[in-house]
C-alpha cells in the first residue's frame, strides 16, 4: 500500500469555511435559487424576442427580405460563440465575470437601438446582430451552468419552469405597444445579467463553482454522434418553418400571439410531466418528432400558400419537444458525469445552431430563391422530409443519454453544503453476492455517512480496491496533487490513518444494518 505525504497538501475545508461564513439561508425553497430560475427566464426571453421576431431586432427594414438574412446571420454568430466558448471553456470558467461583462455589453449594444443616430441604424445592423449571437450565448451558457451546479437532478423541473416563464415574459414583448418593444428586450437583458451579479455576490455556493478541466470533462463526456444528429433535425425543422411564418406574406398580427400561444401550451405541458410523470423522455420525443415533423413539412405541398402557416405553426410547436429534450439531456447528463457545464453546454448548442443555420438556410432556397425554378420548394421539401426518415430509420429505441433508462426510486436528501440531492433506490434485490454491484453501494453507503463530495466517492471506490495515487491520478484525469488531496480528506473524514484502515472500514460495514 502506499503512503501519502500531507505535506503541501492544501486544507480542503477552508472553501467550505469560507462558504458557512457568507450568509446562505437555505430552505427546501431556496430564494437564491428562485431568483436564479427568474433570471435565467429573462434570458431566454431575450433569445425567443429576437427569434420569433419579423423585424429583426425591430429594425423596421424596407426589404422584408433582409430580415429573413438577418436571422440566417444570427443563428451563424451562435454557432462562431459557441464555438469559442467551448474552445475556451477553461478560461470561462476561472473568469465568468468576464464573460458577463460580454454578455452585458453586447445585449446592450444590440437590443437598444435608440443609442445609434437615425442614418445609421441600417448600417449597424450587422453589428447589432453580431452582438446578440454572443450575447445571448455567452449568457444562456452561465445560466445552464448555474443551474446545473445547484439544482443538480431537479435541472430538468427548473428549465422547463425556464421556458414557461420565458414565454410569458415574452408576452410582454407581443402586448405593448410596438415603439416600446426594445425598450422591453434591454429590460430582458439587464434584469437577467443583474440578477446573475446579485446572485454572484450574495449566494454563498457560487463562491464553489467548479473549474473542471477540459480534458478531465471530455473523458467522461458520454454524448455520442446519435442524439447530436437529432438535435441538428429538430433545430433544422424549426427554423425551416419559422422562415415561412417570418415572412412579410406569412406574417400577421395574430401570428406572433398563434406562436407565444403555441409555443406557451408546449412547454406548459412539459413543466406538468417534469413535476408529474416524466413520460416526456429524450427516448419517447425521438420516436415521434421526426415523423411528425415531417408530415407537417410534407403537408405544405398540398395547400394553398395562404394555409402554410397552420402546418408550420403545428410543426414549431413539436420542434419545442426536441429542442427542450435535448437541454434537458444535456444538463442530466452534466450532473451525472460531473462535467464542465461550460464545456459540455457550449458543445451541445453547438449543433443546434448549426441545425438552425441550416433550416434557416433551406427555408431562404425554398421560399425566397428559385435556385431549382419553379419546382424549387417541392424539391427542398422532398429533401429535407426524406432526410429525416432516412434518418429516423438509423436510429434504435434506447436511450442515448446516461440515466434515462435507470428504474428505481429516487429518494432525496440535504448534502452538507445544504443543497437537495437526489439519489436512486433501486428495486432488485441485492446481496453479498451481487459482487461488484455490493461493494460499490457499501463504497456509496460510507460515502454518505462521512459527507465525502462526489470526487471524493470516485476516489474512495479506487483506494478500497486497494489502488495508489498514481493509479488513481490516471484513471480520473486528475493531477498526482489533486489525488493526493482528495485521498488525504477522505482519510481526515473517516477517521483513517492508511489505506488498510480505510479498506477495513468498507469491508467491515454491512450494507443493510440498521
Amino acid at each position: 500500500m502506499e503512503d501519502v505525504s500531507i505535506s503541501h497538501v492544501p486544507d480542503l475545508e477552508q472553501t467550505e469555511k469560507k462558504t458557512r461564513e457568507k450568509k446562505n439561508e437555505w430552505l427546501f425553497v431556496n430564494p437564491y435559487l428562485i431568483a436564479g430560475i427568474a433570471g435565467a427566464s429573462f434570458c431566454f426571453s431575450w433569445f425567443f424576442s429576437i427569434l420569433l421576431t419579423p423585424d429583426f431586432l425591430y429594425s423596421h427594414l424596407a426589404d422584408t427580405r433582409v430580415d429573413q438574412l438577418l436571422h440566417i446571420a444570427f443563428a451563424a454568430v451562435l454557432f462562431i460563440t459557441y464555438l469559442i466558448v467551448w474552445r475556451l471553456s477553461g478560461f470561462f470558467q476561472r473568469h465568468r465575470g468576464f464573460l458577463l461583462v460580454i454578455a452585458l455589453v453586447c445585449g446592450l449594444i444590440s437590443a437598444f437601438p435608440v443609442v445609434w443616430p437615425g442614418f445609421l441604424q441600417d448600417a449597424v445592423l450587422p453589428v447589432r446582430t453580431a452582438c446578440a449571437g454572443i450575447g445571448v450565448a455567452s449568457l444562456a451558457t452561465l445560466w445552464v451552468e448555474f443551474l446545473c451546479v445547484h439544482l443538480k437532478e431537479q435541472v430538468r423541473v427548473a428549465i422547463a419552469s425556464i421556458f414557461v416563464l420565458s414565454f410569458v415574459w415574452y408576452a410582454g414583448v407581443l402586448l405593448v405597444d410596438e415603439r416600446y418593444s426594445p425598450f422591453v428586450v434591454v429590460a430582458f437583458v439587464l434584469v437577467s445579467c443583474g440578477v446573475y451579479y446579485f446572485l454572484r455576490k450574495n449566494f454563498a455556493l457560487m463562491d464553489a463553482m467548479p473549474a473542471i478541466e477540459a480534458r478531465e470533462s471530455d473523458s467522461r463526456l458520454l454524448i455520442t454522434w446519435k442524439p447530436s444528429l437529432l438535435t441538428v433535425m429538430g433545430s433544422v425543422a424549426q427554423g425551416f418553418v419559422l422562415y415561412w411564418l417570418l415572412q412579410a406574406e406569412a406574417h400577421a398580427s395574430a401570428t406572433s400571439f398563434l406562436l407565444e400561444g403555441v409555443s406557451l401550451v408546449v412547454v406548459v405541458l412539459l413543466l406538468v410531466d417534469s413535476l408529474k410523470s416524466f413520460t416526456i423522455k429524450e427516448s419517447f420525443i425521438r420516436k415521434l418528432f421526426l415523423p411528425v415533423l415531417a408530415a407537417c413539412i410534407l403537408a405544405l405541398l398540398f395547400i394553398p400558400a395562404e394555409w402554410r402557416y397552420v402546418p408550420c405553426l403545428l410543426a414549431f410547436g413539436f420542434s419545442l419537444l426536441p429542442y427542450s429534450s435535448a437541454i434537458f439531456a444535456t444538463c442530466e447528463h452534466i450532473v451525472r458525469c460531473r462535467l464542465s457545464a461550460i464545456r459540455a453546454f457550449s458543445w451541445a448548442r453547438l449543433y443546434a445552431s448549426i441545425g438552425l443555420l441550416i433550416g434557416l438556410g433551406a427555408g431562404w432556397l425554398a421560399f425566397s430563391s428559385k435556385v431549382f425554378g419553379d419546382v424549387t420548394l417541392p424539391v427542398l421539401i422532398v429533401i429535407i422530409v426524406m432526410f429525416f426518415i432516412l434518418v429516423s430509420t438509423t436510429l434504435s429505441t434506447k436511450s442515448y443519454y446516461p440515466g434515462e433508462d435507470e428504474e428505481g426510486e429516487r429518494i432525496a436528501r440535504i448534502g452538507q453544503n445544504g443543497e437537495i440531492l437526489f439519489e436512486l433506490v433501486e428495486h432488485q434485490a441485492d446481496h453479498p453476492g451481487d459482487g461488484k454491484k455490493y461493494f460499490q453501494q457499501k463504497c456509496d453507503a460510507i460515502a454518505r455517512i462521512y459527507g465525502l463530495t462526489n470526487r471524493q466517492t470516485e476516489v474512495l471506490h479506487l483506494l478500497a480496491k486497494g489502488r495508489n495515487a498514481a493509479y488513481i491520478q490516471k484513471q480520473l484525469v486528475i493531477s498526482q496533487h489533486t489525488a493526493k488531496a482528495h485521498i488525504y480528506s477522505i482519510y481526515k473524514k473517516t477517521e483513517t490513518h492508511s489505506q488498510q484502515d480505510l479498506m477495513d472500514l468498507v469491508e467491515a460495514y454491512e450494507l443493510y444494518e440498521g
